[in-house]
Order: C-alpha cells, then sequence, then structure tokens
C-alpha cells in the first residue's frame, strides 16, 4: 500500500481501496487487464476494415474505477510534492 501511496494524488483511502477490492494485483498480467477488470477501456465497435471506439465501458468494478478517476483528477494541476508525499517517498527509497 505504501508504494502506491508514493504516487500524486494517492492517498490512503484510494490505496487501501484499490487492495482490498482488486486483491493481488500479480493475477493481472498487464494494466491493460487490470484496467479492464475495472472498466476503464474504451467500447469498441467494428465490422469489416472499419474500427469505432466509443467511452468507457463502465463494465467493471465501480469502486476502484471511482477512486481511479478520482486521484487521476490529481495530475491536471501542475505536479508539487506536499512534505507528506516527500516523506513517504524517501521511506520508500530506503
Amino acid at each position: 500500500m505504501e508504494a502506491f501511496q508514493s504516487l500524486c494524488g494517492v492517498g490512503l483511502i484510494t490505496a487501501a481501496t484499490v487492495v482490498a477490492e482488486a486483491g493481488d494485483l500479480c493475477r493481472f498480467d498487464s494494466a491493460k487487464r487490470l484496467m479492464a477488470y475495472v472498466g476503464l477501456v474504451p467500447a469498441e465497435s467494428s465490422s469489416g476494415g472499419g474500427r469505432y471506439q466509443g467511452r468507457i465501458t463502465k463494465l467493471g468494478n465501480a469502486h476502484i474505477r471511482r477512486v481511479i478517476v478520482e486521484s487521476a483528477w490529481r495530475y491536471r494541476r501542475p505536479p508539487s510534492v506536499s512534505a507528506i508525499l516527500k516523506n513517504v517517498r524517501d521511506n520508500q527509497k530506503k
């Protein structure tokens, strides 16, 4: 959980939610599989040579998706590292 918290915008509640809802993240072969589990992949309609990608499917774990999206909003602003986040990141390096 501490590794999650070293990411900008991810706090204790977000990290705990992802770990509790998804379980062992090693069971996902790639980030694509995790995002498919969460429902953060585009809908697709393919026919012949044409391919249409629509909005996200929202066919996954809604609780994880909500906290991930809320954390992603943090990246809209210029990055700044608070003293608390700096301390968490420094402890990760040890």
